[in-house]
C-alpha cells in the first residue's frame, strides 16, 4: 500500500503515525494510492493545495477540534490500514476553483478548494461589486464583501456569514454576502463569475492567498477533480448539521 502521508502537529499525531509504520505501508511521494492525513480541516486543507495536482484520493483521521473532512472513528492504526487495503470507502468529489484576477499591478492566478472573498482593505470600508452569472445579468453588491463557496467550504467563513450549506460532492456554488445592504444567499451551479470591482482598496482571498489591489475576478471551474475518503461508520449527513 503506498501512501503520502502529511501530518498535522496535533496531539497523538506523531504516535498514530508511528504504529501505521508497523503494517503494509510504503511512504511513496511521487505515484501514491492515497493522500493520507493525519491532523486537522486546515491540515487537510494544506494537503489538498499541495497534492491536489496528483488526481488520487484523499483520506484523513481527525486530531483537530472539527475535524469535519476527515475521519472522526478510526482511532486504531491497524483497522485504518486495513481500510486502505480494503478500499471501501464512501467517496465525494472534489473540485477546484479558479481565479483569474486583475489588479493594478497586472493578471494574477489563484485557486481555492473551500472559499474565494473579496473585501474592503479598510475594516471599516465598504466594497461596491458588480456581478455577472448565468442568473444574474448586472448584480451589484454593497457592504462588507462577498464569498463564493463550493461545497466543503460552505461550512466554513460562508456558513458563519449566514450561507447556505451544501452536501457535499454537489456541482454548487454559494454566493453569500458579508453584511451587505441586500441580503444574498443564493446557490449556482458551478460556472464562471465575473466580479468587478467599483470601489478602492479590495482584496481577494483564495483560500490563504491574499491578492491586493483588485479590479475585477473571474471565478471558474477548475479541470481538476479528486475525492475525499469516509468510513463507512462515519454520518457525514449528520456532521453537516452539527458544526
Amino acid at each position: 500500500m503506498k501512501i503520502l502521508p502529511v501530518l498535522g502537529n496535533q496531539e497523538g499525531v506523531r504516535e498514530y503515525w508511528a504504529e501505521m509504520q508497523n503494517y503494509n505501508i510504503e511512504v511513496d511521494e511521487k505515484n501514491p494510492e492515497y493522500i493520507v492525513i493525519l491532523g486537522g480541516d486546515g491540515t487537510f486543507l494544506g494537503a489538498e493545495r499541495d497534492y491536489f495536482h496528483l488526481g488520487v484520493p484523499f483520506v484523513g483521521v481527525g486530531f483537530g477540534h472539527v475535524n469535519f473532512l476527515l475521519n472522526r472513528s478510526l482511532r486504531s492504526p491497524k483497522q485504518f490500514v486495513e481500510k486502505l487495503e480494503r478500499n471501501e470507502w464512501i467517496k465525494f468529489p472534489i473540485f477546484e476553483m479558479k481565479a483569474e484576477i486583475v489588479t493594478k499591478t497586472g493578471v494574477k492566478h489563484g485557486v481555492a478548494f473551500n472559499d474565494i472573498y473579496l473585501k474592503s482593505l479598510n475594516p471599516a470600508g465598504v466594497v461596491r461589486l458588480e456581478l455577472q452569472t448565468k442568473e444574474y445579468d448586472c448584480l451589484k453588491v454593497e457592504g462588507d464583501g462577498i464569498i463564493v463557496a463550493t461545497p466543503q467550504g460552505s461550512t466554513a467563513y460562508n456558513r458563519n456569514a449566514g450561507g447556505t450549506i451544501l452536501p457535499l460532492g454537489s456541482t454548487l456554488w454559494c454566493l453569500t454576502g458579508i453584511c451587505t445592504q441586500k441580503r444574498l444567499r443564493v446557490t449556482v451551479a458551478q460556472q464562471n463569475i465575473s466580479i468587478e470591482v467599483k470601489s478602492k482598496d479590495a482584496v481577494l482571498v483564495t483560500d490563504n492567498k491574499i491578492f491586493h489591489e483588485v479590479e475585477k475576478v473571474v471565478i471558474m471551474p477548475g479541470n481538476r477533480q479528486s475525492v475525499i475518503c469516509f468510513d463507512k461508520g462515519e454520518n457525514f449527513e449528520q456532521r453537516r448539521y452539527e458544526i
